[in-house]
């Protein structure tokens, strides 16, 4: 995986059962299920229309935060840890 190697520092996944936060478990990073409708699932196939979500897999809980925050299109930061 490429952002358990350090080659980038955040990826997207789409998550109906597990697809985001099971690999990133195994693999030592963060895998976040947004809530259902918080971000936009144009362009991705649908498995099942009323379980999709996109989610952010990254190092760290901060990270998947601040990149959910983006995708969502909040303009409201939080705070630096």
């Amino acid at each position: 995986m490429a952002v358990a190697s350090g080659l980038v520092p955040a990826a997207l996944g789409t998550d109906t059962a597990g697809s985001v936060r099971i690999p990133a478990s195994l693999c030592g990073l963060v895998g976040l299920k947004t809530t259902f409708g918080r971000i936009s699932r144009t362009g991705v196939y649908p498995l099942s229309s009323h379980l999709d979500s996109i989610g952010p897999l990254t190092r760290s809980v901060g990270d998947a935060a601040l990149i959910a925050q983006i995708l969502q299109g909040s303009t409201r930061r939080t705070k630096p840890h």
